[in-house]
């Protein structure tokens, strides 16, 4: 405003000057025209011909302004028709957000009339529909949707959603893979698709998005590692066991389904048709993964390969101590019974992870095979916070196999209020498993069975565990009852 003021200012002041010098000047201006004559001072001839330029300059404004008039009126009655059409699009899109249907639908009627944006409108009102429960008009706004080139991904992920909400996995399948054909590095997309295709058991392609899964989550993970994010680091540990598993699974052959027993008596399946490449690529992913474990020391074991074995055992038994893993190791250490517990002791000392349930697996065999010093030992050096109910009844069985029954029924008495067993427990419900399987039979999650001390237990999952389920397969008076199946996808 000011910058004008001085402006106009510097005009007047400029034309004051102009016109004190014109009329300053000598010299008269003749002009005969039409048997007319002017005779004037030249001074206010040149101030006339200013004035008459003025004039048409004025005039000539005057006539473009009232011929773009109409132009000008259907401009602004499209201008705000269209920010009326985008305001019911925001409107309509927050109704959705907030779940209002009515809103949304009524917001998606307004955005349709006012706005010539079929690609906008269709996808609020897909979206409203789907909202409302039509799932008809949504499919219908969504199949349009994947006709134009923009939106065709869209309609792709609101298709997917619609079948899996009426619970058509085969047509989720078809529409979530379209999807990732169009976008292949949408983690949205992606998601999709892994949910789907290890729900229908199609490992090979599972196993081709699952990479994109994982890399997602650790950049997520590293983003806010300094604001400990520990959700992002779940997921991605969830994805790393969940690859691990997907080569489990691949290496098993198609025609192989009946669950393979951990203690290798030959009630299970065999080892033929396996691919043992997919075992190693397993255990890179997770050494600790126990069915990838057993399944490959089994294979060096009847090739003959006990190093072999003994190997991919050790590294097992250190990322994921375990009962079962010490038994087989003992077969292929091929050792005494005393030289046995000597070695597993030795391989318990050098685990990190959970140094307190490998001293007491060592304490277990140590019992089993009659070493009661060496029993008591390894009890004695188990952290006091670490001491749950196998650790009591292994106690009470050590004081009744000394005839100590009051320190047999304090130890019983401990154990009944002591941490559960480590068990095979599904991550998402909750629920336990007598073994290990490629999805939870109660949630159908894949993957989601974690060997781990029991938390969160849920009276469905109570009602899953048996006695040697509740024991997690840890070796109790010589006994193991856990078991490892193929894994296959629920009926």
């Amino acid at each position: 405003m000011l910058k004008r003021l001085i402006g106009l200012i510097v005009f007047g002041v400029l034309a004051a000057l102009l016109a004190s010098w014109l009329s300053a000047q000598t010299g008269r201006l003749q002009l005969e025209w039409f048997g007319w004559r002017i005779d004037m001072p030249t001074s206010l001839g040149v101030a006339v011909l200013i004035v008459l330029a003025l004039f048409l300059l004025l005039a000539d404004r005057l006539i473009r302004g009232i011929l773009r008039l109409p132009s000008w009126l259907g401009q602004t009655v499209a201008q705000r028709r269209d920010a009326s059409g985008h305001k019911a699009l925001t409107l309509g899109f927050m109704a959705v957000s907030a779940g209002e249907s009515r809103e949304a639908m009524r917001q998606a009627n307004r955005a349709g009339r006012l706005l010539n944006a079929p690609h906008l409108t269709d996808l609020l009102f897909a979206q409203a529909a789907h909202l409302a429960g039509d799932h008809r008009a949504a499919r219908r706004y969504f199949t349009a949707l994947t006709n134009d080139s923009d939106t065709a991904f869209l309609g792709h992920v609101g298709l997917t959603r619609l079948a899996l909400d009426s619970g058509d996995d085969a047509k989720a399948l078809v529409a979530a893979r379209n999807a990732h054909d169009l976008k292949p590095k949408s983690v949205m997309a992606a998601k999709h698709l892994f949910a789907l295709e290890t729900k229908a058991g199609n490992w090979d392609e599972a196993a081709d998005v699952i990479d994109l899964l994982i890399g997602d989550a650790g950049d997520e993970a590293d983003d806010g590692a300094s604001a400990g994010a520990s959700d992002s680091d779940r997921e991605w540990m969830r994805l790393t066991r969940q690859k691990s598993a997907l080569y489990f699974l691949l290496a098993q052959p198609v025609a192989q389904s009946v669950p393979q027993s951990e203690e290798g008596d030959g009630d299970g399946a065999s080892l033929e048709g396996v691919d043992f490449q997919y075992l190693r690529k397993s255990l890179a992913v997770d050494p600790g993964f126990r069915p990838a474990v057993l399944a490959l020391a089994d294979f060096h074991l009847a090739n003959d390969a006990r190093r072999k074995a003994v190997k991919v055992l050790e590294a097992g038994f250190k990322a994921g101590p375990n009962g079962t893993i010490a038994a087989r190791l003992k077969q292929a250490w091929d050792v005494n019974d005393g030289a046995f517990i000597a070695k597993l002791i030795k391989l318990a000392g050098q685990v990190t992870n959970d140094l307190s349930l490998a001293r007491l697996v060592a304490a277990q065999h140590a019992f089993a095979v009659g070493l009661i010093g060496e029993a008591r030992s390894q009890l004695d050096a188990i952290d006091p916070v670490d001491r749950d109910a196998p650790y009591w009844q292994l106690t009470a069985k050590i004081a009744s196999d000394e005839d100590d029954d009051a320190g047999a029924a304090i130890a019983l008495g401990l154990a009944s209020d002591a941490a559960r067993p480590h068990s095979w427990q599904c991550a998402s419900c909750h629920s336990l498993h007598a073994h290990w399987q490629a999805h939870c039979p109660d949630c159908g999650s894949f993957g989601d069975l974690e060997w781990r001390r029991l938390g969160h237990v849920t009276p469905l999952g109570l009602s899953h565990a048996t006695d040697g389920e509740m024991m997690g397969g840890e070796m109790m008076g010589g006994e193991t009852r856990a078991h490892l199946p193929l894994g296959t996808p629920p009926e």
